[in-house]
């Protein structure tokens, strides 16, 4: 087997060919046409990773000026004076409730409800970003199936059957039963068979008891923080954030309840969870999606950054494609995550973090966002410290590989850029070791 080096990972963010190779040089990485060292070739695949990190932090920075466009895409559509629908608040009827005629009621709800607008979104999925708004007439929409439209060859039901039990319940406590008889006339086209009893009673009966019963009892098989852990033994099934014995959850984390850890993302998006269990949960457990709601609520995340190394089998890349907006950003990662050398793995996909779980075999673009984002931050954030300096990029890649440096991704580069030596001084005492020769190469 011929000898080689394994390569520092900040070598693959370096920005052009002739950087590459000086500073692989500097580090007595070029091989031999056959991979053997020394030689005057860059190591296999440098290059090509090199180009690919690239890419993808263009690719991330074009998703991030979209994505910027379209920020408030869900406000403005609902808003926006300038869409064909919006129109003036219709005036409240004979016989329409005094509920649709809130002045924040987007005009273009009014227009489709009255029949002067055709729904907007025919053409198209169900919004999901309507299932999250409290108009009662949002929820109904929600609850009508859609004829078929292009790309569909059958009407589409929107909701699971806790989500249409939540949107009927919404609409039975405001009184509107003529709404949801509408919805029962459309029968299974609407409703799912389990809860079609329930809503079939509200409309009978004028009452929304069989609706709530039903939520509860949907609610209590699925959510075992609900049918577990609730203080009030019998909470309102719809409310969200209900109140939780604490020290009940305490224990079974300490026993490392198996139907807890099923419940761990809810339990750590609690606004009430003590930072103790958060943290707990965070040490214990590297699920992506936990971590990503971890990494949501930004004061628990900054927290975790700063006191968690990171692990090997902890990708904060792939938590981070699905970090809330307002949660942890890319500059919290570089200044606070560490060890450097993991980060920078992660964000590039190399090998040294298990990122997926070996029998997930659906990879979607939203789960490689997260990676693109940091590849991109870390791209820029060594342009701007590092340049095209191989002095500054050789002292980085040194440190990055030495045992001594275990801090973050911008103080790495800081050293870096404020270590190089000047020309002709002689070595310092504690300037980084060159890279140790390994038969492998991440």
């Amino acid at each position: 087997m011929p000898a080689t080096a394994r390569i520092p990972s900040l070598l693959y963010y370096a920005g052009s060919y002739e950087l590459l190779k000086e500073v692989a040089a500097r580090l007595r990485l070029l091989t031999t046409p056959n991979g053997r060292l020394p030689g005057d070739r860059l190591p296999e695949g440098l290059w090509a990773k090199s180009r690919a990190i690239r890419r993808d932090a263009r690719t991330a920075a074009e998703d991030s000026e979209r994505a910027e466009r379209g920020r408030d895409s869900f406000e403005g559509l609902l808003w926006d004076p300038r869409q064909a629908w919006a129109r003036p608040t219709t005036l409240v009827s004979p016989g329409s409730s005094a509920l649709f005629a809130r002045p924040d009621l987007p005009p273009f709800l009014t227009a489709w409800r009255d029949g002067e607008a055709a729904w907007p979104f025919a053409d198209a999925p169900f919004p999901r970003d309507f299932l999250l708004a409290g108009h009662p007439l949002l929820r109904l929409r929600a609850l009508l199936p859609d004829g078929p439209a292009p790309g569909y060859e059958r009407d589409r039901i929107h909701l699971d059957a806790g989500e249409q039990l939540a949107a009927g319940l919404l609409l039975a406590r405001a009184g509107r039963y003529d709404l949801l008889a509408h919805v029962v006339a459309a029968g299974d086209r609407a409703l799912l068979d389990e809860v079609r009893p329930a809503f079939g009673t509200a409309t009978r009966e004028d009452t929304a008891r069989a609706l709530r019963d039903a939520l509860a009892d949907d609610r209590r098989r699925r959510d075992h923080l609900f049918g577990q852990y609730a203080v009030e033994p019998d909470p309102e099934p719809d409310e969200r954030w209900i109140d939780l014995d604490w020290d009940a959850v305490r224990r079974s984390l300490d026993a490392d309840s198996p139907d807890l850890r099923r419940q761990a993302a809810e339990l750590v998006t609690h606004p009430r969870c003590p930072a103790e269990l958060r943290a707990l949960v965070a040490g214990r457990w590297t699920d992506s999606f936990v971590w990503s709601r971890l990494l949501s609520d930004r004061p628990t995340g900054l927290h975790l950054l700063r006191a968690l190394p990171m692990r090997p089998d902890r990708s904060l890349a792939a938590a981070f494609s699905y970090t809330a907006w307002d949660g942890v950003g890319v500059d919290d990662i570089l200044d606070l995550a560490h060890p450097a050398d993991l980060v920078l793995r992660d964000a590039a996909g190399l090998p040294g973090i298990a990122r997926w779980h070996p029998r997930q075999c659906v990879i979607t673009a939203q789960d490689q966002q997260g990676a693109m984002r940091l590849a991109r931050a870390v791209t820029e954030a060594a342009d701007h410290h590092l340049g095209d300096d191989p002095g500054a990029w050789t002292i980085g890649c040194r440190l990055v590989e030495g045992p001594r440096f275990t801090g973050s991704v911008n103080e790495l580069l800081k050293r870096a850029a404020a270590g190089r030596p000047r020309p002709g001084a002689a070595p310092r005492a504690d300037d980084p070791p060159a890279p140790a020769r390994s038969d492998d190469r991440r």
